[in-house]
């Protein structure tokens, strides 16, 4: 009994948020505007408690990835002299080595990749 409710105790903490982003604006019809160019990035995201672009404890670091990516793409608009991205495509995963890392320190580490595409407009 006692090892049931550790387990489901330790899965509890473990089932935390891994990725959170906010600020997002989703439309149904594609702005109208003058498409000025594609992007397409790789953002390297560093967390900790948890493992590589999965679970964190307690989500101690789920809202790091906000402003990280959310500035990323606002780089990318003003360096093409944009307003605003549109069709934005975020694709969260860790790479081989990512997860080296995460196993290396004991999960402590757990850093993933962000890739980032979508279409600048003016």
């Amino acid at each position: 009994m006692l090892v049931c409710l550790l387990a489901l105790s330790l899965l509890a903490v473990v089932l935390c948020t891994s990725f959170q982003i906010s600020g997002l604006e989703v439309a149904q019809p594609v702005s109208s505007g003058d498409l000025i160019g594609q992007f397409d990035i790789k953002v390297n995201v560093h967390k900790f408690l948890g493992s590589p672009a999965g679970t964190n404890l307690f989500n101690v670091s789920s809202d790091v990835t906000d402003p990280i990516i959310i500035n990323a793409i606002r780089a990318e608009i003003t360096k093409m002299g944009g307003t605003k991205a549109t069709n934005v495509k975020i694709e969260y995963k860790a790479t081989f080595v990512n997860f080296l890392l995460g196993w290396l320190t004991g999960y402590i580490y757990a850093p993933a990749v962000a890739h980032i595409t979508g279409t600048v407009i003016k």
